[in-house]
């Protein structure tokens, strides 16, 4: 899962003598798992960093007793917590810890490979210390409704994540076209974009809420890209 902002246009330098690149529509997004594990962890974490620092040996990764961004970002989970750590849902118990009982010097081995080396690299990453690949991209094209009278978007191609949601689709229309809300539309207090823009595919009206992976499968029913289009709401403002 994932919690975004708005989206964001990352302009780039066409390569020499090659066409430009598609502009992606990007999300700042928090792995709430790792989230979760770092915070389960956190004492675990401090502990073992400075019993290896007061050894003389090499930390991997960023130090955690310096303060850092992600830290602002950590839950606070209450000190009694317990923490089960088995091999599945049957498997053997192999560590049962309250959040506040780690102190550094469990052995690794206690944990699961992923979490000890996400937790010391900083990022979630595989068994194997790797970073997890960026999430699959979907390509598609954003294009005004042949039937409305709004703005047409000037970008061609764009690419974005498959999780990304129609509302969101229709929030870079609106940054991009700077669209003022039409006074048969204007109602105080209802400014979302989905109370005065829809978005459509194959002429069928998208649910804000649909992703693009969504989209490409029930929609447009096609492996390759789609075109979606956006226009004014029909009908009024969306029904609260």
């Amino acid at each position: 899962p994932s919690a975004g902002a708005s989206p964001s246009f990352w302009p780039s330098s066409p390569p020499a003598g090659g066409p430009p690149p598609h502009p992606d529509i990007e999300e700042d997004k928090i792995n709430v798992g790792f989230k979760v594990v770092r915070s389960l962890l956190r004492n675990w974490r401090r502990g073992r960093v400075a019993a290896l620092q007061r050894a003389g040996q090499q930390v991997d990764g960023e130090d955690p007793l310096e303060p850092d961004e992600m830290a602002l970002l950590d839950y606070t989970l209450p000190e009694g917590l317990r923490v089960i750590v088995s091999e599945g849902a049957t498997g053997p118990v192999q560590c049962a810890r309250r959040v506040g009982e780690f102190d550094g010097s469990e052995a690794p081995e206690m944990l699961p490979e992923w979490a000890v080396r996400s937790v010391e690299q900083c990022f979630p990453t595989t068994d194997r210390g790797e970073p997890f690949p960026d999430t699959a991209k979907i390509g598609f094209h954003l294009v005004r409704h042949p039937s409305s009278d709004i703005k047409q978007m000037q970008q061609g191609k764009l690419n974005a994540p498959q999780i990304l949601r129609g509302r969101k689709v229709l929030s870079y229309a609106v940054s991009k076209l700077q669209l003022e809300i039409p006074p048969h539309l204007a109602v105080a207090g209802r400014d979302e974009v989905v109370d005065y823009l829809e978005l459509l595919c194959n002429d069928k009206v998208v649910p804000p809420e649909t992703n693009l992976m969504t989209i490409r499968r029930f929609f447009s029913k096609t492996s390759d890209e789609i075109t979606l289009h956006y226009r004014w709401r029909e009908g009024g403002p969306a029904p609260l």
